[in-house]
């Protein structure tokens, strides 16, 4: 694997050890953009959930799971009433750790933890907002994490889960054309030959669209639907005419989910 890149100011502060720790993808600069882009993610899963929730979303709780370094969740923090982010990666959790101290958002609480971990118990129920975002595609057993999202949600609370398409033809991680398309041994062989990594089983596990389907019908009690952004112009490439298109194709023939680039899920949790 090549070397990892020099952080550019804004950048995560992550010490070699962490550094080593972290998932092969995370290793870029491609990376430091989502600090600069957090506000615009958080903005837009707070528009494009509020029209399904039974309440302002500035009053909802929120859990970020997956949360990574952060950003996000705290952006989420000045939006809605409170936010847990949680993370599962040691050295991604102790940079959201050091994010949370620096932020001083008194309503934004951390978890080290797995989704294994979570959605029982206590947080049975106790939130209105779940977020999985490009976070379903590193969970080799996604059943029960869905099944964790729905025991999570109290009635009339709403999911929003976003997942790469399998089938795209550029993978999202590695941007290796193909790479999500081959068995895992090849995929990590063409992974080593292309000096960006050497395993990729941690982000093997993106469905195509039929595997989506089939893992939302496994819950009845989530009103399940696939639906473009709240606000297009937030989404990474929403400014172009392609993405555009893209999107105004996909309102008027759903059938295209099959081929879009990424699944935008939002789940509405049955009164019981």
């Amino acid at each position: 694997m090549s070397d990892p890149p020099t952080a550019e100011p804004g950048a995560p502060d992550v010490n070699a050890n962490e550094q080593s720790d972290l998932p092969q993808y995370e290793r870029s600069l491609r990376m430091v953009e989502r600090r600069r882009l957090a506000t615009g993610f958080a903005r837009q899963i707070a528009i494009t959930t509020e029209p399904f929730l039974d309440k302002p979303f500035a009053e909802c709780r929120v859990v970020d799971i997956g949360c990574g370094y952060g950003y996000t969740a705290l952006e989420l923090a000045g939006m809605c009433r409170d936010v847990v982010g949680i993370e599962p990666n040691a050295a991604l959790a102790a940079q959201a750790n050091r994010l949370a101290a620096e932020g001083g958002a008194d309503n934004f609480t951390f978890r080290v933890q797995g989704i294994g971990e979570f959605g029982h118990g206590a947080d049975a129920g106790a939130f209105d907002v779940a977020v999985l975002d490009n976070v379903l595609e590193h969970l080799d057993d996604q059943p029960d994490a869905l099944e964790r999202i729905s025991s999570c949600l109290r009635p009339g609370g709403v999911a929003y889960i976003l997942v790469p398409n399998r089938w795209w033809p550029i993978e999202a991680h590695y941007s290796l054309p193909f790479l999500a398309w081959l068995p895992l041994p090849l995929a990590n062989r063409y992974l080593r030959a292309s000096g960006r990594g050497s395993d990729y089983t941690d982000a093997s596990y993106a469905p195509s669209w039929l595997r989506m389907r089939k893992l939302l019908a496994r819950h009845p009690e989530l009103d399940a639907r696939f639906t473009v952004p709240g606000d297009v112009s937030l989404a990474e490439g929403g400014g172009s005419r392609l993405y555009s298109t893209g999107v105004a194709a996909l309102r008027r023939f759903p059938a295209l989910w099959a081929i879009s680039k990424a699944f935008l899920v939002v789940a509405v949790k049955k009164p019981a």
